[in-house]
């Protein structure tokens, strides 16, 4: 994990808001300039990954692999927690 890293509060909200389980994935590209941002993706029952990928996951949008696995976000507090792979 790069830095003391948190969901800024509007994501946490609108985590909170949907509900379930909610993982952390940030960006470990040295080369980039989006070095330790960070992405979010719910999985879980219902959801398109029911286990958390080590990689996010590529959309028509994002490419994902630069995106690696920190943690579960804890939507309570805010803070990742490391959870086993």
């Amino acid at each position: 994990m790069v830095g003391d890293v948190k969901p800024e509060p509007e994501a946490l909200k609108k985590m909170q808001d949907r509900g379930g389980d909610w993982y952390a994935y940030q960006n470990q590209d040295m080369s980039s300039a989006d070095l330790g941002h960070l992405q979010f993706l719910q999985c879980g029952a219902g959801c398109t990954f029911e286990i958390p990928p080590i990689r996010m996951p590529d959309t028509h949008e994002r490419i994902g692999w630069r995106y690696g696995f920190i943690g579960k976000v804890n939507t309570e507090s805010g803070e990742i927690e490391e959870v086993e792979k």
